[in-house]
């Protein structure tokens, strides 16, 4: 399940000395919250504008990965650079996780 390759990813992270932090679960009222924060709080910009419109890009309530719960948006992968970052780019496809290319923090079981 999708609980147990996360619980072993972060495990295998620690054990190669990378502390994996972040939230995954995002409520509908807490997608559109950040929609008003980072897209605008008309109806247009919280609930039709495109995402690649706000800053930083956020979903549209009913479409984040977040809110099926199956996304997580890890804290210390602010930039491709970072030690977070590199060991998920080796590895988090063998535990069914995949990055949103215009997110170096946004990973999800299908990459959106």
């Amino acid at each position: 399940t999708w609980a147990n390759d996360i619980q072993r990813l972060l495990a295998d992270a620690r054990t190669d000395g990378v502390i994996l932090t972040g939230s995954s679960y995002r409520s509908p009222q807490d997608q559109v919250a950040l929609r008003r924060d980072h897209c605008g709080t008309s109806r247009y910009a919280i609930y039709e504008m495109p995402a690649s419109q706000c800053s930083p890009p956020t979903a549209r309530p009913g479409t984040s990965m977040h809110e099926q719960g199956l996304a997580i948006d890890f804290n210390n992968c602010s930039s491709r650079s970072t030690a977070c970052y590199q060991w998920l780019s080796r590895n988090a496809s063998s535990f069914g996780f995949h990055n949103l290319p215009s997110e170096p923090w946004h990973w999800s079981t299908n990459g959106n």
